[in-house]
């Protein structure tokens, strides 16, 4: 069964899901876009309230495909002590490129990285060959528009059955995320993919910038997690 990563984006919230923590405490700045930033200082913070209750992870912003920014930006958030960097990959005549000159920094971390790649802004570049040279650990498929619409409105389930078949063929973690839905749990822990990621369903009208909420997380714990 799959498991759950829970967004945060302040101190605040990590430690209203002290009670009920996903697998995965994930901190971002939604307000930043997809994959927005979170100070260092803060995300080392948030950590250190986990207190290794739980993995953590961290994205390192909706960045331009620079080996060298991205590369500072990851190794920046690996000193704070998250489990996993997350880092988004876009659109980019320099993509291909920029995976191989990361490989390197990647693999000279201390701390595993995520690739997140969108299903409405696909790449136009075999990448899962790319990623597994250059050490990454996992993939990651969301929406980078964050306009309402959600994973399954962008991509169907069997393409995703594909793309998480073809993940895990490379023996990486593989997760799903985009604006998620109670409702779409099921279908998707069917595709077998590592885990579900969630934001939008726990906030308030599903405002991903609002305050998370507490009995919205733990309803989403009952249904990854049943018993």
């Amino acid at each position: 069964m799959s498991k759950w990563l829970a967004s945060v984006q302040s101190a605040e919230e990590a430690r209203l899901l002290l009670s009920s923590l996903p697998d995965i405490l994930d901190v971002k700045d939604p307000s930043k876009g997809a994959l927005g930033a979170l100070n260092v200082d803060k995300v080392e913070e948030i950590v250190g309230i986990i207190d290794d209750k739980c993995l953590t992870s961290a994205t390192i912003g909706d960045l331009a495909m620079d080996s060298e920014i991205i590369g500072e930006k990851m190794g920046e958030m690996a000193k704070t002590g998250v489990s996993y960097v997350k880092i988004g990959l876009f659109p980019d005549p320099s993509i291909e490129q920029c995976l191989i000159d990361l490989e390197k920094t990647v693999k000279s971390l201390n701390v595993p990285v995520i690739a997140v790649i969108f299903a409405d802004k696909p790449l136009n570049v075999d990448y899962l060959p790319l990623l597994n040279k250059s050490g990454f650990e996992g993939v990651m498929i969301d929406t980078a528009i964050k306009n309402g619409k959600c994973l399954l409105d962008n991509i169907s389930t069997s393409e995703l059955s594909l793309f998480v078949s073809e993940v895990k063929s490379k023996s990486m973690l593989c997760g799903l995320a985009g604006a998620l839905k109670l409702e779409d749990i099921k279908p998707l822990q069917a595709l077998g993919a590592d885990y579900l990621g969630f934001r939008s369903a726990l906030c308030l009208k599903r405002t991903r910038t609002a305050s998370l909420q507490l009995n919205l997380a733990k309803q989403v714990q009952k249904l990854i997690h049943p018993g």
